[in-house]
């Protein structure tokens, strides 16, 4: 595995864990509710946590679903911008739109 994409398990596993505590499950009722078989859920979901597997897209979007976040909360490599994702995907549309509105205002070339 090279580096980058180590870093980018284990990242995922960090927030991975992160939520799942946060919520009160167990890495076993976890993969469970993704549909993992329970003779093997805790072990696949601590493979996921710890960086020594990299979970497919697919899982990663049952995980996101079942943790209540967006999948790119996972995938994203900066720790801010995965918190922006997580407070954008807590708000209503028109919410959202509006936090859209004031981030193009502040780009550099925005008028």
């Amino acid at each position: 595995m090279i580096k980058q994409q180590q870093d980018f398990t284990l990242v995922f596993g960090q927030r991975l864990r992160k939520r799942r505590q946060e919520l009160g499950l167990s890495q076993e009722a976890l993969g469970v509710a993704i549909g993992i078989d329970e003779s093997c859920s805790r072990t696949r979901i601590s493979r996921y946590e710890t960086g020594k597997s990299e979970p497919a897209l697919a899982i990663g979007q049952l995980l996101a679903g079942v943790l209540g976040v967006p999948v790119g909360y996972f995938y994203c490599d900066d720790d801010l911008e995965a918190e922006a994702l997580l407070i954008i995907h807590a708000v209503n549309a028109d919410q959202k739109r509006r936090i859209v509105e004031t981030l193009r205002g502040c780009l550099p070339d925005a008028s």
